[in-house]
């Protein structure tokens, strides 16, 4: 049985919240285990690696920013539309600033999931 309720999800959700409090360059594997009280070697259950981690959180992170620019636009077109959209990433990126930058990071090679959310969100 996980520790503390812990999965590969509860990882990646934690690794968001920890990515908005300290910053993208400050997530690590030690910060999410000293969040949920749990040691280090425990997350390696659920991540293989801080990479892994941080692709998790970048694949929640920009799926939650094209579900935000879905919600904004939809019915919309033409300025209205443009408006919504530049409204919708601002809205984001000041409400995640720690994750953000994972947005506009290329996925790299073997992130084919990050790579299908980042298509999804263009």
């Amino acid at each position: 049985m996980p520790r503390a309720g812990l999965t590969p999800d509860r990882v990646a959700e934690l690794g968001c919240q920890v990515a908005d409090e300290v910053g993208w360059d400050s997530l690590t594997l030690a910060a999410v285990a000293q969040r949920v009280g749990v040691r280090l070697p425990s997350l390696y259950k659920h991540v293989a690696n801080v990479e892994d981690l941080r692709t998790r959180v970048a694949v929640r992170t920009v799926t939650d920013l094209r579900q935000e620019v879905e919600r904004r636009c939809h019915g919309l077109s033409g300025r209205a539309a443009l408006g919504a959209l530049a409204h919708a990433y601002r809205g984001f990126a000041r409400s995640n600033p720690g994750r953000y930058p994972a947005v506009v990071r290329a996925p790299g090679e073997g992130q084919a999931e990050l790579a299908g959310a980042a298509t999804a969100l263009l």
